[in-house]
């Protein structure tokens, strides 16, 4: 009877420590049962423009459902010649027939910026749910957040390789980010700039690298379960590298005397895109300041008992720095 006894306790322990361990596993996997759920239901006016031919009758039905896109007054007989030159251009119409095969639904991102809005919710009570819509833009746009509005280029989201890529000569090095799994993470990062103050056009490049820590801490903090490839748009292989040289790195900027310097040359190389960094050889990973700059912001939380908020407001990139404690280990 005692030997069963023990066995149920051991069971017991070892039942309610999978649950501490799995709730602890993620920080940033907060209580939001309390939060009034944000319900997304993004609004497709690409297939509503594009699914059917278009007509007079057509056309004003569009403007009522989509005075974002149309206007709140009838259209005159340019505009509408205008809007069937649009719809009847064999390029774009193209562009749609990608997007409908990559986008037959958006059930995933219904889903996941229904979370990620409810997430913010409980960071930023005064936060009100956006109207979500999509649309193409010719691949020229991405995520635009204003106003409670939030516009979804889908094109420019169609996955790595697409033809339509091809055909206008975007380098494969800015495709890699252009799949689907990054509109999410681009609707909070755009939301993410309306909170967090912007740093001078003269910061240094540590203030870039506090900044852009900042922003990415954000969306990590609204999307628990956003991938480290996502976050740091990174392919696995550069993520790998990042990893593996974190220290490496970290000394490079140090014996260099990076952080303080503000000239444009050293944010090209360390902040901006491409396809690696020219100075650090063919095989490293582009945007190491950005980073190293939330390895710095992620250490700064770890240490320091501050709110989002309270991080949001701290400018002082050099107390976050000292405070963070950022010491990566040696590999």
């Amino acid at each position: 009877m005692r030997k069963n006894k023990y066995l149920f306790i051991f069971l017991l322990f070892g039942f309610l420590s999978v649950l501490y361990l799995g709730s602890c596993g993620n920080r940033f996997r907060v209580d939001i049962s309390d939060i009034p759920p944000a319900n997304v239901q993004i609004q497709r006016y690409e297939k509503a423009l594009f699914a059917e031919d278009l007509n007079a009758e057509r056309v004003e039905f569009l403007r009522e459902e989509f005075p974002l896109f149309l206007g709140d007054l009838p259209l005159d007989s340019i505009q509408r010649r205008q809007l069937m030159s649009y719809v009847s251009d064999p390029f774009l119409q193209k562009v749609y027939a990608q997007t409908e095969k990559v986008f037959p639904n958006l059930d995933i991102q219904n889903r996941e910026l229904s979370e990620a809005f409810t997430y913010v919710k409980y960071y930023f009570s005064d936060f009100k749910y956006p109207s979500v819509y999509s649309y193409l833009s010719g691949v020229q746009d991405h995520v635009f957040y204003q106003d409670q509005i939030v516009m979804v280029s889908l094109d420019h989201f169609l996955g790595y390789d697409n033809e339509i890529y091809h055909q206008l000569n975007i380098p494969r090095y800015k495709q890699a980010s252009m799949s689907q799994e990054y509109i999410s993470k681009e609707v909070i990062l755009a939301i993410a700039k309306t909170y967090i103050p912007q740093i001078d056009a003269d910061a240094n490049l540590l203030e870039q690298m506090i900044y852009n820590g900042k922003l990415l801490f954000f969306v990590k903090s609204m999307l628990p379960e956003i991938s480290e490839e996502v976050l740091s748009a990174y392919t696995k292989e550069q993520l790998e590298w990042i990893q593996s040289k974190e220290s490496d790195l970290w000394r490079y900027y140090m014996e260099n005397e990076l952080l303080y310097k503000t000239d444009f040359m050293v944010s090209n190389k360390f902040i901006k895109d491409g396809p690696f960094t020219s100075v650090l050889g063919d095989d490293s990973s582009p945007r190491t300041g950005i980073w190293l700059g939330y390895r710095i912001v992620l250490s700064y939380m770890n240490h320091q008992d501050k709110s989002l908020q309270a991080l949001i407001l701290n400018k002082d990139a050099q107390l976050i720095l000292q405070q963070s404690a950022y010491k990566p280990a040696r590999n």
